[in-house]
């Protein structure tokens, strides 16, 4: 075969020229007064044809029926007479012609050329929420128009809906349609047809066309028909007789979930959403009543819309008008307890600094009251009278001077010394002189921890403790030359600093704190030198005698030195001003002021002593304040605080920020009627400082709670205010709703059969 093959066709192509072929060419029938000109479609009865109204030009098409056998000639009769009926409604099909005697019979109706919503809604196109709604008002208008005479439609559905020119709906296809007062059943298009309506012996209803209505405005507005389902489809079609599809239909329907495609899309608001909701409900009794109250609901949801510029303006307006007014009103409250804040915190920096320098005054004046006990107990005549004894024993002296070159070397000769009675006599007047402190029950004489001697090679003679001590714990017999207290430096000096080369103190002394092995409280130390001459006694640490002779104030003239020392020590927790008592937001701390890896360790606070009554020792904890925040608060600035204390154990009461302030701790120029120095014309300083710290929060208490009262009365009044707006709108609202609930009911249709119209096509 030399020549080019055919092209070959799909079968989509066949079957298109299949179906063009059998395409009759020409109509059934030449009509007087028209022009048939295009073959539209076929039905079961017959064709359907396009051609124009030769008198008018009109546009038409022609229905003929050609097939009789089987023909329910009663229901082509009522479609036809039905649509006569409602010929002066624009929103249905018109019917223009009729020839039912005609061979073949035929009837001519207006042409509509844009096609039904069925083929607008195909493969599942949905459409704008605002063109939806416009186009099932119009529906529901021409199906209102058509219950208004009495006639239901009973099969409404997107294919019996066709669009004219301007793409408005109109109802055809009434072949299925009833008269209110009919009782015989009608049944419609699966999934569009009310669960009621499925029955056989089910009367007419305008519900069923109000469940219509809901499928077909749910349809527009998804895409989706409700309820469809292919496996029901198939069990439908599997059911065997009709009365069985039509159950198996019913029960679906009241079985299955609710609608709820349309709720989820953007544009529906809530009132389209209850009126889908509403047309779609299974019973009939949860439906509008008639196609009016669809419209009503469709009127009211139009007011709604209407009304919520005017809620904005009426409402949201001066709610937001009142909500500025509102937060203008909170700005300048919380701007006003601002500078309220910063004012009481200087006032209450001021005070915090007056009240560390008055704690400070008071710890000095406690510090006096212990040197004043010093300089007592260092003179107390049968103190000095068995310290006399006891330094003038001939064979206590060798051992005195070898525990001073070695305590290790002299362990025999110790506890020689240990046992002397002179040494134990002295032991017991020290403790004697103790006694008088630790019995105290009137709060006159201050604490004492231990009270001691010290001869002047720096060798413990004797001690007393406030509690019992063993005496293989005991100090008595060792050399402590290298201590504060002995030579009346700031610091201790190194272990092995050989005694001889340490000269004791001249005069009263208090030593650095120092932490008690035992119990981890920090302790002071009061330690005077002892005279058992009456020259020496009457010496002043000065260098002047009471007769006036220059003394040891000339650099060529060694002072004298001192019989002994007398010590005693005491927990900073037993002066007065630093006792704990009841925790309050303010108190009094002492802070370490020598430079060193020591400074800023809190010495005293409550916590320490609370936690040395439950017998927790603090032994080689420290807690300190950091070196920054202790320059700041020693330079007077202002400091937000953190309490060191907060980190210990049972510390959490001390937590949050505190304002602080801090005050030097000096000796007095005197002490105890003794002459100063020549070189020392000012109190000399000691290394302890007061720190006074007050709970921030409590500074801004007043403030706080007075800004919480006024915030609140203003919300208080917005709220009032807001109330009375809303209310008022309300109201007003309500005096202007034109709700058809408070409307008399309004007749859809012909209350009795009677009274319904009919028309005879002749």
């Amino acid at each position: 075969m030399g020549g080019d093959e055919t092209e070959r066709q799909s079968v989509g192509e066949q079957m298109r020229a299949e179906e063009l072929s059998r395409r009759p060419t020409a109509p059934p029938a030449n009509l007087p007064g028209y022009q048939l000109e295009k073959f539209l479609g076929a039905g079961t009865f017959g064709q359907v044809w396009y051609g124009h109204d030769l008198n008018t030009g009109r546009p038409v098409a022609i229905k003929f029926y050609l097939y009789r056998g089987g023909v329910n000639w009663a229901l082509l009769s009522r479609e036809v007479k039905n649509l006569v009926h409602l010929s002066a409604e624009r929103s249905i099909v018109q019917v223009l012609d009729v020839g039912w005697d005609a061979e073949p019979p035929f009837y001519v109706m207006e042409y509509l050329p844009n096609g039904s919503l069925e083929d607008w809604l195909r493969d599942g196109e949905r459409m704008a929420v605002s063109q939806a709604v416009d186009i099932f008002r119009q529906i529901c208008g021409g199906l209102n128009h058509c219950h208004g005479r009495g006639i239901l439609h009973c099969d409404l559905k997107p294919g019996n809906i066709l669009l004219d020119s301007d793409h408005a709906p109109r109802l055809a296809d009434f072949g299925q349609s009833r008269m209110s007062h009919d009782q015989s059943p009608s049944l419609g298009t699966l999934f569009y047809m009310a669960p009621e309506q499925a029955q056989l012996e089910a009367a007419p209803d305008a519900r069923w066309d109000v469940y219509a209505l809901g499928v077909i405005l749910y349809q527009m507005l998804t895409g989706k028909i409700p309820h469809r389902d292919v496996t029901l489809l198939q069990r439908i079609d599997t059911a065997g007789s009709l009365s069985k599809r039509l159950e198996h239909y019913r029960e679906a329907i009241m079985r299955d979930a609710r609608p709820s495609g349309h709720r989820e899309l953007r544009g529906v608001d809530a009132e389209l959403a209850a009126i889908v909701d509403r047309c779609l409900a299974p019973e009939a009794s949860e439906r509008f009543a008639n196609v009016q109250q669809v419209l009503d609901a469709l009127h009211q949801r139009d007011l709604a819309r209407a009304r919520r510029p005017l809620l904005l303006l009426g409402v949201v307006g001066p709610l937001l008008l009142m909500l500025a007014t509102g937060g203008f009103a909170a700005r300048s409250i919380v701007g006003a307890s601002g500078r309220a804040t910063e004012a009481l915190r200087t006032e209450a920096r001021a005070s915090n600094q007056l009240a560390a320098r008055f704690a400070a005054r008071s710890l000095e004046n406690e510090l006096s009251r212990y040197f004043q006990v010093l300089a007592k107990e260092a003179t107390e005549p049968a103190t000095r009278r068995a310290l006399g004894e006891l330094l003038g024993a001939d064979e206590l002296t060798e051992i005195r001077e070898l525990t001073a070159e070695s305590a290790a070397t002299a362990i025999p000769q110790r506890a020689e010394f240990l046992t002397h009675p002179l040494r134990r006599r002295l032991d017991a007047q020290l403790s004697s002189r103790l006694s008088r402190f630790n019995d105290d029950q009137t709060g006159r004489l201050p604490g004492i921890s231990t009270m001691f001697v010290v001869d002047a090679q720096g060798t413990i003679l004797a001690s007393a403790f406030d509690t019992v001590v063993e005496e293989s714990r005991s100090s008595s017999g060792l050399n402590f030359a290298f201590r504060s207290y002995f030579h009346g430096g700031r610091d201790d000096l190194d272990r092995d600093t050989p005694p001889t080369q340490i000269r004791p103190l001249t005069r009263p002394h208090l030593s650095a704190a120092f932490q008690s092995t035992a119990t981890g409280l920090w302790k002071l130390a009061f330690s005077a030198p002892i005279y058992l001459s009456e020259q020496a006694a009457n010496e002043t640490p000065g260098g002047e005698t009471s007769g006036g002779e220059t003394s040891a104030s000339d650099p060529a003239v060694e002072p004298r030195r001192p019989d002994g020392v007398f010590v005693i020590t005491t927990d900073l927790g037993d002066f007065e001003s630093m006792r704990d008592g009841t925790f309050r937001d303010q108190l009094a701390v002492v802070i370490e002021a020598r430079s060193g890896p020591l400074r800023g360790t809190v010495l005293q606070h409550p916590l320490l002593d609370q936690q040395a009554r439950k017998g927790n020792s603090l032994a080689g904890k420290r807690y300190q304040v950091s070196p920054e925040v202790l320059d700041r608060l020693l330079a007077g600035g202002d400091v937000d605080y953190r309490d060191p204390m907060a980190k210990a154990e049972g510390g959490n009461l001390y937590g949050g920020t505190w304002l602080a302030a801090v005050a030097p701790v000096t000796l007095p120029r005197e002490l105890d009627g003794i002459r100063p120095p020549a070189d020392r014309d000012e109190a000399e300083a000691t290394d302890l400082l007061v720190l006074v710290q007050y709970r921030l929060a409590k500074v801004f208490e007043p403030v706080g709670d007075l800004q919480r009262q006024l915030l609140m009365e203003g919300a208080v009044t917005l709220g009032v205010l807001f109330s009375l707006a809303l209310g008022m709108w309300w109201y007003v609202n309500r005096l202007t709703d034109a709700s058809p609930a408070d409307e008399p009911p309004r007749r859809t249709g012909p209350s009795d059969p009677a009274d319904a119209p009919t028309v005879e096509v002749r």
